[in-house]
């Protein structure tokens, strides 16, 4: 069985790793990962992919308890790994942007640097599976395999399986969907911006790990640890209402620290004016999100992560879902393969049962997240204040549901399981 992935992120890379550890042995299994060209050269390349560079941090996200969940199975050892990497805490603080507290919200999660988590998932795989090349094109065909086209020319690749992990702007979402505007990525109307300090950690943060959010009139500033290896790091973040930034346009970085210090310049939490004095920002991360597809794949090809359903910052779920994604993957081809079923059926159901198995589950987690709708920013100081309460009331609202219902219950294997049964 020859399984492309179009995607060396965190969707594709993970996907790889629960195909090679669920697939029987009784089934010969080849996965190559395709992703973009070198950055370094600008030529495509044959050569295995090097870890992404963490000369600077980059971008930070939060991994929640299942999907810390899904990297145990997959790998006690890789969880293990990406643990020690970021810097575990165990709540949300709620804040003013007087520093005025709001509430804490607990749960088990872990803020991370994304290329950090990408370098502990490529050491989990065997080196070579990494190919730098663009794909340009995949050809689904009904009945038989589908064709992956490369941008430099190079011979097509027929395959059994093409899984999509390419992200938000997905080459093989559009061959599956074509230019249909009702199934391309919808901008949200905000951005957001960071970075990492370096500066000792304050004591609160040691004592109480939590992920800080500060709201105001102007946006959404937030900080954490960025690794428990290193207490002189941390990661911050701001988010702000703005109209869709040109893509290719060159950044004016003086303008975005202008604009930065616009924000938050009269904030009051003093690790914020740490952050304004010394950030250097390099990018903007507009927020999109996915309109709810139809299905997720068809004739051999099947979308995973932001690809099938990009999720709101919010929502807090962004790579807990793609790696729920590509360990349900992997578990239904395994488990078709176990019942007998020749190879192109168990591909055929398994890309339905993706679908059928969590298609329900991450549009709910897309619902909740865009049921509190950011009121238009710059806000007066009465809708202010409106926000405030209401953050107020909901921390405490959702404090007491947890005590009845418990928020990581839903378990990749267990849903697979009913499924298949």
């Amino acid at each position: 069985m020859k399984i492309i992935i179009i995607g060396a992120g965190l969707s594709g890379l993970s996907t790889a790793i629960a195909l090679r550890k669920f697939i029987p042995a009784s089934q010969p299994l080849e996965v190559k990962i395709y992703d973009i060209i070198n950055p370094a050269t600008g030529q495509a390349t044959e050569q295995t992919t090097p870890q992404v560079s963490t000369s600077r941090p980059g971008a930070g996200l939060g991994l929640q308890a299942n999907g810390l969940r899904v990297l145990e199975e997959l790998d006690p050892a890789l969880k293990r790994r990406v643990y020690a990497a970021g810097f575990p805490c165990t709540r949300f603080t709620w804040k003013t942007a007087s520093d005025w507290l709001l509430g804490h919200e607990y749960a088990e999660v872990l803020p991370i640097s994304r290329p950090l988590l990408i370098n502990c998932l490529y050491e989990t795989l065997p080196s070579g599976l990494v190919i730098q090349k663009k794909v340009a094109r995949v050809i689904a065909r009904q009945g038989r395999k589908p064709v992956v086209q490369f941008e430099d020319g190079s011979p097509d690749e027929t395959a059994d399986l093409v899984v999509g992990a390419d992200g938000i702007r997905s080459t093989v979402r559009h061959d599956l969907f074509g230019n249909d505007e009702k199934y391309r990525p919808q901008y949200v109307g905000i951005c957001a911006v960071g970075g990492v300090l370096d500066v000792p950690l304050p004591k609160h943060l040691l004592d109480n790990p939590s992920m800080l959010f500060f709201m105001g009139s102007t946006g959404v500033f937030g900080y954490s640890g960025l690794t428990q290896s290193d207490k002189t790091k941390l990661l911050y973040w701001s988010v702000y209402e703005t109209d869709l930034p040109g893509r290719g346009l060159k950044l004016d970085h003086d303008l975005m620290l202008q604009q930065l210090r616009e924000r938050h310049g009269n904030w009051t939490d003093p690790l914020i004016g740490q952050c304004l004095e010394k950030a250097c920002l390099d990018n903007v991360y507009p927020i999109f999100v996915m309109p709810d597809l139809p299905y997720w794949g068809r004739d051999g090809c099947v979308l995973v992560g932001d690809a099938a359903h990009a999720l709101p910052p919010r929502s807090g779920q962004g790579a807990s879902q793609a790696f729920e994604d590509g360990e349900a993957l992997a578990l239904l081809l395994a488990g078709y393969l176990e019942k007998g079923h020749d190879l192109n059926d168990a591909i055929s159901h398994s890309i339905l049962g993706l679908f059928e198995v969590r298609a329900s589950r991450v549009n709910g987690i897309k619902a909740d997240a865009l049921r509190w709708k950011d009121p238009k920013m710059p806000m007066s100081w009465l809708k202010t204040i409106g926000l405030y309460i209401s953050l107020f009331i909901l921390v405490r609202v959702r404090k007491v549901l947890n005590i009845f219902t418990r928020r990581d219950l839903w378990d990749v294997r267990d849903a697979v399981s009913k499924y298949l049964a």
